[in-house]
């Protein structure tokens, strides 16, 4: 388990001392917060959620992930079908941590998928993928793409005689072939994973 080192990052990288995280807390001393971090004490499931809500992060990471080996936290904000039908929407849901050679320049995000229309490329309904925001797309990269202002998917880009093909990862979908100013490029995913 990594929560007490994960904790004493977590406080120490946001610059706060064991007396205001005890205070954010409600306990009237830094002793409680100094038994977490040295291991002799464990926090109650409900103090727990306090404390992941602090630093934005999941319970599971908290519990779980080396935090320190994945100093980048990326926004969750959203979710996008592999396949069609689904509105775009770009409420946090939460972050994942990437690391540091995961990150470079520009900006990333994560979106959580639903759908199997990638599942041959192995992006299935609930994975995350990995996103660098931008506006372009070459051709047989996977990318992020918004239509008809509304409507967000995951596919394989495919240009050839002035037309955009959005291709699926399974024989059940079909192409769908766009001239190139009906379609918005979001970002390009870079990789997906599967949540815990």
């Amino acid at each position: 388990m990594e929560f007490k080192d994960n904790l004493r990052y977590l406080r120490r990288s946001n610059k706060m001392s064991q007396d205001e995280l005890a205070e954010l807390l409600g306990y009237k001393s830094f002793t409680t917060v100094q038994k977490w971090e040295d291991g002799t004490a464990f926090p109650r499931v409900k103090t727990l959620n306090k404390i992941a809500d602090i630093f934005n992060v999941d319970v599971d990471h908290l519990l779980n992930l080396n935090i320190r080996a994945y100093k980048i936290a990326v926004p969750v904000i959203g979710e996008v079908k592999a396949g069609y039908d689904l509105y775009a929407n770009e409420d946090i849901y939460g972050y994942e941590y990437c690391n540091n050679d995961e990150y470079g320049p520009g900006e990333y995000f994560y979106l959580k998928v639903k759908g199997d229309s990638m599942i041959g490329l192995r992006i299935g309904e609930g994975d995350i993928v990995f996103v660098r925001k931008q506006n372009y797309i070459y051709d047989k990269e996977i990318g992020v793409f918004l239509l008809d202002n509304n409507e967000v998917t995951i596919k394989k880009a495919s240009f050839a005689n002035n037309m955009l093909t959005l291709k699926a990862a399974n024989p059940d979908y079909p192409d769908r072939k766009f001239k190139p100013d009906e379609v918005k490029v979001l970002g390009k995913v870079l990789h997906n994973k599967v949540l815990f």
